[in-house]
């Protein structure tokens, strides 16, 4: 290690310097004084006492200038007065710069793995974020597509409760629908019951069959005549069916619900219009079992004036008797639907609202057959016809 001149302690050199001359010289002269004046010290001759004094001047010079550097350097005290500590203590630091520098190494070594395993992390971590990233994306995707399942879940909330709405409508169907095949099932157990006994006897009355009908005023009969139509009702069924089977009325059993009988007198009472009661049978029957009636009561008010037209229709070609047949059956097949619509009471069985005797009919086929077109025909009420019915018509060519 080389240092310049100036980093000397050129102070220290000159103290030394000048110390070591004092002291020189003044051995010197006292050596010379010593000499001359042939002194002995200790016994020794004067010529060894003088190589004395110079031992003893060299070794002050020593001296002197050890105290010198030692009163003018820490450094110069510090290694006179402290050299072993020091040599130790440098021994100890040697040997901590040693191990230091072993740990520096194996930081370093550290330091290299742990730059690798941040550059790794790096990496991991760039393909964390572009994993993060397309996650990101596909939970957006996600999203969206859980909102349109939540929209197609309310969507199917709705449906849902419209299809229980429907299954309920559907239970009660069914319910019906089970009722109903219970009905028809007894109403087949009993048809199969009345086939029997039809088998055995003759059909004297079909269910729902209308008997007769008769058209009463509340406001003009009296509470005796409201309770006789009732009995007329059945003298009247009597006859009919007297007339059809040559039984004789007395033996013909009607039976009549005391229950509904009591019901229908109460609404004859109770109205204050015109009113019409029907007696239907309720269940087949043949000869010689008893026929259970059913009464209804209906609204009776007039539908028709005598003499108005009911149907009318211009033909512009003549008419065969064939064709002639056809056209008048369609015409009173009309006024039959326009009879019903416009509230007569039909035939429960036959579904009709009345009658044409069978030369009315011809006579108005010859008649349309007959004429040269064109002509005009009018189905033209025969009476004043009310609920009830039955529509009497006659038939009218122009």
């Amino acid at each position: 290690m080389r240092y310049g001149l100036s980093e000397l302690n050129w102070e220290l050199v000159f103290s030394l310097v000048i110390a070591s001359a004092i002291v020189a010289y003044i051995g010197d002269i006292l050596g010379m004084k010593l000499g001359k004046k042939r002194i002995s010290l200790f016994g020794m001759r004067p010529k060894y006492t003088s190589r004395f004094i110079t031992v003893v001047t060299g070794v002050s010079i020593a001296l002197v200038t050890l105290f010198v550097m030692a009163v003018a350097s820490d450094t110069v005290r510090v290694a006179l007065f402290n050299m072993k500590y020091i040599q130790r203590e440098i021994s100890n630091l040697t040997a901590e710069l040693g191990k230091s520098r072993s740990e520096l190494e194996n930081l370093q070594l550290d330091l290299f793995k742990s730059q690798a395993e941040l550059s790794e992390k790096e990496r991991q971590l760039q393909k964390v974020e572009k994993d993060l990233a397309e996650n990101l994306d596909k939970l957006r995707q996600v999203e969206e597509e859980v909102a349109r399942l939540n929209d197609k879940a309310r969507e199917l909330e709705v449906d849902k409760r419209k299809l229980s709405e429907e299954l309920e409508e559907m239970k009660k169907e069914r319910d019906n629908l089970e009722g109903q095949i219970a009905e028809l099932k007894a109403q087949a157990a009993e048809l199969r019951e009345n086939l029997e006994r039809v088998k055995e006897g003759r059909i004297l009355v079909l269910a729902g069959e209308l008997l007769t009908q008769m058209p009463i005023d509340p406001a003009s009969a009296k509470d005796l005549e409201i309770g006789d139509a009732i009995s007329k009702l059945k003298e009247n069924a009597r006859l009919v069916l007297s007339l059809r089977t040559g039984l004789r009325p007395e033996v013909i059993d009607l039976r009549i619900d005391e229950v509904e009988l009591e019901d229908a007198l109460k609404q004859i009472r109770e109205s204050k219009g015109r009113k019409v009661i029907r007696l239907e049978v309720a269940t087949n029957a043949v000869v010689g079992e008893k026929i259970d009636c059913v009464v209804s009561v209906h609204d009776s008010v007039k539908i028709y004036a005598s003499g108005e037209v009911l149907v009318s229709e211009v033909f512009l070609k003549p008419l065969s008797e064939e064709e002639a047949e056809t056209e008048l059956y369609n015409l009173l097949r009309q006024v039959n639907l326009k009879a019903q619509r416009d509230g007569i009471l039909p035939d429960p069985i036959s579904g009709t609202v009345g009658s044409l005797e069978a030369t009315e009919f011809f006579d108005a086929v010859e008649k349309l057959s007959n004429t040269t077109p064109p002509f005009k025909v009018n189905v033209i009420a025969a009476a004043d016809t009310y609920t009830e019915g039955p529509v009497r018509v006659k038939i009218e060519v122009d």
